[in-house]
């Protein structure tokens, strides 16, 4: 296979991985280049919003496109505005055209769906809602990160003993002692280097089973619905992390929504029905759940008796929702969102990387002290085998 064969193979996995489409009508640099530049879209979509209110209008996107095109040049943003300049052209202007395939479907949706509700000139504010939703995002997703740096590096450490026990370990032991017979091992040491023997033998069966059960964490996260669900969003801090994470983007957008069109019935079903556009499965079935509601006639806190956000948090904006009214209760959760959501993943994170921590130390301690003792052990046979 050639080397952009697979490296095409490779951007269209991290595409469908993180978001963004990966068609054939965008060329490799162009991919490459949206992974690249997708952790500064927040930036990205300040600077638009900034350049077009301070030019009052009289830069186009298409201008600035063109202009970062010449000053980028090579980097990822210059391949990407050259993109953009020549798709904005040839599409007359769409904004999901133009943007499809380099930013995320979620982004070039909700942008799309911003600029529609409120004309032209509802662009700018479009690209702030975008930006700060975007950031609030990547905020919690760098506070998942920190959090479990340390907690991941203590895990791998101990899958790398648990790898080097048939490897090295008990291959050194039994070299050091191998004046000793076998039949003379010491209980501790038979259990040890059957331990090894069971990791060297299967080691192969091990990895598939513990990518496979990361591999189905990481596809339930996104696809499990119902009451199995509900119980994995209570207990489980992985999938109520993942809940939360949706809940920011969807209120942010809604909020975003309601406040240019207000808060009609059939307002509200096309603010909900705007973010199936590259949805997961999860997301689609309370957004199915939800459309169900108004289609019955109920705007109200029970919109958000799906499940999509944890139980204080709807009690919150069903509390909002009776003293201020559906529109401006939105918006006012918008404002007190990113505090109060950040507060809690990062709690959560900081719960969950000690767990892994603790468990990782734990287990490295047990294994190293076992390892000790059969060493002890050894000797205290190789000494009553040789005193014979």
């Amino acid at each position: 296979m050639a080397f952009k064969d697979y490296l095409k193979k490779i951007t269209s996995y991290l595409g469908a991985l993180f978001g963004v489409q990966t068609t054939s009508a965008v060329s490799l640099d162009t991919r490459i280049a949206a992974f690249i530049f997708r952790s500064k879209r927040a930036d990205y979509y300040y600077y638009l919003a900034d350049v077009i209110e301070g030019t009052r209008g009289k830069k186009s996107l298409l201008d600035i496109f063109l202009s970062d095109a010449k000053r980028y040049k090579t980097s990822a943003r210059g391949k990407l505005s050259a993109h953009w300049a020549t798709q904005f052209d040839r599409c007359g202007g769409s904004l999901s055209k133009t943007f499809q395939t380099t930013l995320p479907d979620e982004d070039v949706a909700a942008l799309e769906a911003l600029q529609d509700s409120g004309g032209e000139t509802a662009l700018e504010s479009a690209l702030r809602d975008l930006a700060a939703n975007t950031e609030l995002v990547s905020k919690a997703k760098a506070i998942v990160i920190t959090t479990s740096a340390v907690a991941i590096a203590c895990l791998a450490m101990l899958v790398l003993f648990v790898i080097l026990m048939p490897a090295y370990i008990v291959p050194k032991l039994i070299a050091a002692f191998s004046m000793l017979p076998p039949e003379y091992y010491p209980a501790s040491a038979v259990s040890f280097f059957s331990l090894a023997d069971f990791v060297g033998d299967y080691w192969a069966f091990i990895v598939l089973f513990f990518a496979a059960s990361i591999y189905g964490c990481a596809w339930s996260l996104s696809n499990v619905t119902g009451r199995s669900r509900r119980y994995l969003d209570k207990y489980g801090m992985a999938w109520g992390l993942y809940r939360d994470f949706q809940s920011i983007r969807f209120l942010s957008f809604l909020a975003a929504m309601i406040k240019r069109r207000g808060n009609e019935s059939t307002v509200l079903l096309d603010a909900i029905e705007m973010q199936t556009v590259g949805a997961s499965r999860w997301k689609r079935h309370h957004i199915d759940l939800m459309l169900q509601y108004i289609k019955r006639g109920s705007i109200g806190p029970e919109l958000f008796a799906t499940g999509i956000m944890d139980q204080t948090m709807e009690w919150y904006i069903a509390d909002l929702i009776e003293a201020r009214g559906f529109e401006d209760a939105l918006e006012f959760v918008r404002d007190r969102l990113k505090e109060r959501v950040l507060k809690k993943i990062t709690a959560q994170s900081v719960v969950m990387s000690w767990v892994v921590l603790m468990s990782s130390i734990v287990l490295s301690s047990w294994l190293m002290f076992w390892q000790m003792a059969v060493t002890e052990d050894m000797r205290k046979a190789l000494q009553m085998f040789l005193a014979q």
